[in-house]
Parts: structure tokens; sequence; C-alpha cells
């Protein structure tokens, strides 16, 4: 609820949400760990997304990776074949991924990266982050209104060819993969969006991807 999602943002920021939006909606997205709240800055009246972790979600996750890990450990002792599988290994794997995902300031740092490296790319745009009005718990970026990419009956009346549009994603994917070993990880149709000027948007960016210089050669 909105007075859970303040509290957050309170402890997090050091500010209750009055004293930093001048206006602060209901949930108007989620997803697993986190929601997403629109708002708008009071001291420069622009609108931002605001995406905070829900309540716990550390817990239950980590919790949820014990219990993972216990099973792996039982696995490989019991059935020995399975240990060429590697079960301890995939979980330690993704308990790291996932520590990385509940600090949104990795997410931050990403979305900057990212930002940086796209900011000459044609019909590509990344949200401009917003360094003060986030933490670990709390990240804020740029309000974007677009079409979301599962919408396609929508993208279609505003004539965009879609088998096009479906090549350019493609492209604009594999050329920052390959260009700057750098890439979104997660470019599902719920975290992709497009502008009114047809240009991509992507969000959410807990879950990146790099390539070092050799494989991207090799690719």
């Amino acid at each position: 609820p909105k007075y859970e999602a303040k509290k957050i943002i309170n402890e997090e920021l050091g500010k209750p949400v009055e004293s930093i939006f001048s206006s602060f909606s209901d949930s108007v997205a989620a997803a697993s760990i986190a929601q997403v709240h629109k708002a708008t800055v009071k001291e420069t009246n622009e609108l931002v997304a605001v995406k905070i972790l829900r309540p716990n979600v550390e817990k239950v996750f980590l919790k949820d990776l014990a219990a993972l890990l216990f099973l792996a450990k039982f696995i490989e002792l019991i059935i020995p074949s399975f240990r060429r599988l590697k079960p301890m290994g995939v979980i330690n794997h993704f308990e790291r991924l996932v520590r990385e995902e509940l600090d949104l300031r990795m997410e931050i740092s990403a979305a900057a990266e990212f930002a940086e490296n796209t900011k000459s790319d044609r019909n590509f745009y990344v949200p401009k982050v917003m360094w003060s009005l986030s933490a670990k718990r709390v990240i804020t970026t740029e309000w974007v209104d677009g079409m979301s990419l599962g919408d396609i009956e929508k993208i279609k009346k505003r004539g965009v060819d879609i088998e096009s549009f479906a090549k350019r994603i493609i492209k604009t994917f594999l050329t920052q993969a390959l260009r700057d070993g750098f890439f979104h990880g997660d470019m599902h149709q719920g975290n992709l969006f497009v502008s009114k000027d047809g240009s991509i948007v992507p969000v959410d960016f807990g879950i990146m991807g790099r390539l070092d210089k050799n494989n991207r050669k090799y690719l």
C-alpha cells in the first residue's frame, strides 16, 4: 500500500515524501520484487517514476535461497550423477544475482552507464536517472510516456511496421552487446516501451549483461 511505500522512501532518503514530491500516486506497475509510483518532484516539477523494493522482500528471498541451497546439497549427496550439473554452483550464482538486484544502487549505476553508452544511438532512449532521489531500496528516474511493447494492436494502429520494428530491436541489442560489451539482460515486453517518436525506451536495469573483448571478438 501507498503508506508503506512512503515509509520506505522516508527511511531511505531521510525525508518525508511530502517534502520531496508534490504528488505521489498509488502503484502504477508492479513486479516480483518491486513496484513503481508516478510522482512529481516538488523542487523542479519534473514527472518521475519511483521504484521501491517491496517490504521484507530481502528476507523472503534469502529464506528461499537457503532452502534451495539445502536441496542442492541434498541432491548432490544422494544422487552423485547430479554433481556434473553443479546444482550448488547454480544456486550460489543465482544468490549473487539476487543480492545485486535487491540493491537498487546497482540498478541506478547500470542505468547511468547504459545511458552514457547509448546517448548517440538513434531511436533509442534510456530515461534519465536521479541520483539524489535514489538509495538502496528506492530508485528515481525520469517518467517516460509510451506504449508497452506487449500492446501489439495499439502499436499497429500507430502505423508502426511490426516486422521492421522487431528487426530494429534485435539489431539494437546486438549492436550494444558487441560494441559496448554491456547490454540489457531482461528485454521482455514489460520492460520495453515505444515513445511517440518511435524510439525504443527500456526500463528496469536490475539485470544487465557484460561481454569481455575476447568474447565480443569471437561472437
